[in-house]
């Protein structure tokens, strides 16, 4: 019978070693992970594990102090729980390495953090305090409370324990100490990056050399394996121009190594950055990957609907209301009422659990329940909060959970940390750019790098050290590694690849990489087919803005007036150019529908600014750009009082019309008709831009909207005049052209009297595609 103990780094790697455990082995040794080994080992008599939730609570009493303030870190609740990470990984490095905060004063040559490392031990010593008053156990005083649970290494006489990373100074105590009671063997390979660890077996007497493995007998204190190890590892690797591209490389890699005959469960997809997973979800159409790290929470239906209904009582915008219809309204009536209420005024408890009753997914129930009971516990902490802010801190908790990805699928993708100790047939790692490989540590809140190193504790470059080992270790036990990272502008491979001695060669273009995600597929309406049928304008009631679109692009007439295919307009916060010339348009037909004329501009201003308040919107944005139309339209009135004072007054105002002319019947509505004695004024305002011709470019019109009102207000015995009223530059501009371009209608006229059938061809222009809402089904 097998009595060997083995101890690796994860419990992957302990599925990884059964699985390659040969069938007809009928006794397995007895697996351990590393973290539950040295719990195993350790035994505190009278005190339970503290969870996370009072560990925060604890430490946020330990805070209430004068001077922790100066550590500018608030100790409102919200904030803190922010903050308190950066608190307890710092105590916990400490603790890691057997060192205490004093030290730190000697290390501190410049006495650069001697006031925040005196705050920082006060703080530590009130926590340690009230964790012993209440029997908690936190793994910061763990080497200080702890007794060597004997019992339990005599069960276990011979222990092979296999280091993959970095062994801290407390763990190494724990093994030399079980020494005395089991035989401990340490497996260790000495690779580039992993020098500090080989500095600590130095100093513990082993002789260690670069580029060799190792067994070492830790209580003979003597190696007993010395080998020199040498990758076999082919690799491979290629730059993309875009992110999405790497997804192709991904299936492309999975298909030639299950192509070479590798067990898909013995191919990894390793991903510095976790946010790629969301890509290789969405085109792994055919459930071939498993994610280690589960689907985020954040992606279930039931997240997304209380997401979208905190998100729209915060902010009622057009996309919130659009979004909170989508996901479903079942979540509003219950939090709505409560939403800017402290959380004392009502049963909060009551809501949460209201609110969970609406989960239909057991999985997902499980977890909001799970993480409602532990939350439960923080409450009499949040009284005073609204409940907007309580729900922010209740989702953000919810965000961290994960669902165990049940899929199926062989081939795994998963973070460094976790390949350790594992050797994969295929790899395949994406991102492998500067920003991800390795990572930017962010845990030196405290101390600069000086001060870590004289108090041997770890700096940003030792942790780098170590992601590069891991790295190492996995392409160097791999038979075959694939390596893809994104190169632009912004973007560069990692130094990291130099230092490996790999050289990028890129095999396959581009476009045969996005062929594997897209199938390109033909426009299956009026692309590229010809669209030619019958077509009368005789029985038309022709328009200007009609005869625009025709004179521009047959093709989109031909959506807009002969297929009706109606644009699809998306509700928008912020009103379009036209929605706002729309709403002065209204504001003025009010005003000169009560008034003809005004002598004074204060009085004028006075009634356009009410009917303008009229139309305005219910928005802050509505009113801001309501008020800027306000400002253009200040010297407005001053404007029409001097025109009035000549004698003009406002005869018509948005009179919609049509006339026979040349054997066509022409529409329109004029926004405003002008009289002064034998003369008539066609006005039509502009509140944005608008199309003026010159001789040279006269032939080429296709604007007639002036000429249209002009036919169209003709009377009898009446001098007609028509102009664009520019409201931004306050000034009429008259139509320069007028006899031209009436000369130019009558030709159009003539021409589509003519028309009996029409091919409905795209324009030439491709600048007047750029707005177009049909360019998408006319392929352009």
């Amino acid at each position: 019978m097998e009595n060997k103990t083995i101890v690796l780094s994860s419990s992957r790697a302990i599925r990884h070693a059964q699985l390659s455990t040969p069938q007809e082995t009928l006794f397995l040794p007895h697996y351990i992970t590393m973290s539950d080994f040295i719990s195993k080992l350790c035994v505190v008599e009278g005190y339970k594990f503290i969870d996370s939730d009072t560990r925060i609570l604890l430490l946020l009493q330990a805070s209430d102090f004068k001077n922790f303030t100066k550590l500018q870190i608030e100790r409102n609740f919200f904030t803190f729980t922010k903050n308190s990470s950066y608190i307890l990984s710092f105590f916990q490095e400490l603790s890691s390495e057997l060192s205490e905060i004093e030290i730190l004063h000697s290390a501190d040559t410049y006495a650069e953090y001697e006031e925040h490392i005196t705050i920082l031990q006060e703080l530590y010593n009130r926590y340690e305090t009230l964790c012993n008053e209440h029997k908690l156990l936190d793994t910061i005083f763990l080497p200080k409370l702890y007794k060597l649970n004997s019992a339990y290494l005599q069960l276990h006489p011979e222990i092979d324990l296999y280091v993959d990373g970095y062994l801290t100074a407390f763990e190494l105590k724990i093994i030399e100490e079980a020494t005395a009671f089991s035989r401990i063997n340490l497996h260790f390979t000495a690779g580039k990056f992993n020098t500090k660890m080989q500095r600590k077996f130095e100093e513990l007497g082993f002789c260690i050399k670069k580029g060799y493995k190792y067994i070492l007998d830790f209580q003979a204190k003597k190696i007993l394996l010395e080998e020199p190890y040498h990758s076999q590892t082919k690799i491979a690797c290629e730059s993309v121009s875009e992110n999405l591209l790497q997804v192709a490389f991904v299936k492309k890699k999975i298909y030639e190594y299950i192509s070479k005959g590798y067990d898909p469960q013995k191919i990894a997809v390793v991903v510095p950055n976790e946010n790629a997973v969301k890509m290789l979800k969405h085109f792994d159409t055919k459930a071939n990957l498993n994610f280690a790290m589960g689907e985020s929470f954040t992606q279930t239906h039931f997240y997304k609907e209380l997401q979208a209904t905190i998100t729209f009582l915060a902010q009622q915008t057009q996309e919130n209301k659009h979004r909170l219809e989508r996901v479903g309204e079942r979540l509003y009536a219950l939090i709505q009422p409560h939403y800017f209420s402290s959380v004392e005024s009502f049963d909060v408890v009551a809501l949460l659990e209201k609110i969970g009753e609406c989960c239909e997914e057991k999985v997902v129930c499980r977890i909001y329940e799970k993480e409602l009971y532990h939350f439960k516990k923080l409450l009499p902490f949040l009284q005073d909060m609204p409940l907007k802010s309580l729900l922010n801190l209740f989702m953000q908790r919810l965000a961290k959970q994960s669902i165990d990805d049940i899929r199926g699928g062989k081939v795994t993708v998963m973070g460094v940390l976790e390949t350790r100790g594992i050797a994969f047939d295929g790899v395949i790692i994406i991102d492998f750019d500067d920003d991800n490989v390795p990572r930017r540590s962010q845990k030196d809140m405290f101390l600069n790098t000086q001060v870590r190193k004289h108090a041997n504790l770890p700096t940003p470059n030792d942790r780098e050290n170590l992601q590069r080992h891991y790295y190492e270790m996995l392409i160097n036990a791999s038979r075959e590694v694939a390596i893809a990272y994104v190169e632009s502008p912004t973007k560069k491979a990692s130094t990291f690849l130099k230092q490996l001695g790999i050289v990028k060669e890129n095999i396959y273009d581009e476009s045969d990489y996005a062929q594997l995600l897209f199938t390109k597929h033909l426009f299956r309406g009026k692309k590229d087919e010809e669209i030619v049928q019958p077509y009368s304008f005789k029985h038309t009631i022709l328009s200007a803005t009609q005869l625009k679109t025709y004179l521009t692009c047959k093709r989109k007439y031909y959506y807009e007036y002969v297929a009706k295919i109606q644009e699809f307009n998306i509700p928008k916060d912020i009103p379009k150019e036209h929605e706002i010339g729309s709403k002065v348009h209204a504001a003025l037909k009010e005003l000169y529908t009560q008034r003809n004329f005004y002598n004074d501009a204060k009085e004028l201003q006075r009634d356009l600014w009410k009917y303008l308040d009229m139309y305005e919107g219910k928005s802050e944005l509505d009113k801001y750009l309501m008020g800027l139309q306000k400002k253009y339209l200040e010297p407005f009135c001053e404007y029409e009082v001097k025109r009035f004072a000549k004698g003009w007054r406002v005869e018509e105002c948005e009179i919609s019309a049509k006339t026979f002319h040349n054997g066509l019947m022409l529409q329109g509505k004029i926004d405003r008709i002008d009289s002064f004695e034998d003369t008539l004024a066609v006005i039509d305002y502009k509140t944005g831009k608008y199309t003026t011709y010159t001789p040279k470019t006269v032939g080429e019109a296709t604007d007639f909207q002036l000429e249209f009102y002009y036919l169209l207000a003709k009377k009898e015995g009446k001098e007609l005049t028509c102009s664009f009223y520019d409201l931004q530059n306050i000034a009429l501009i008259s139509e320069p052209l007028l006899e031209e371009k009436l000369a130019l209608l009558d030709a159009h006229i003539a021409d589509l009297l003519q028309v009996e059938e029409i091919e409905f061809s795209m324009c030439e222009e491709t600048k007047n595609c750029r707005y177009c809402p049909y360019a998408t089904m006319c392929g352009r």
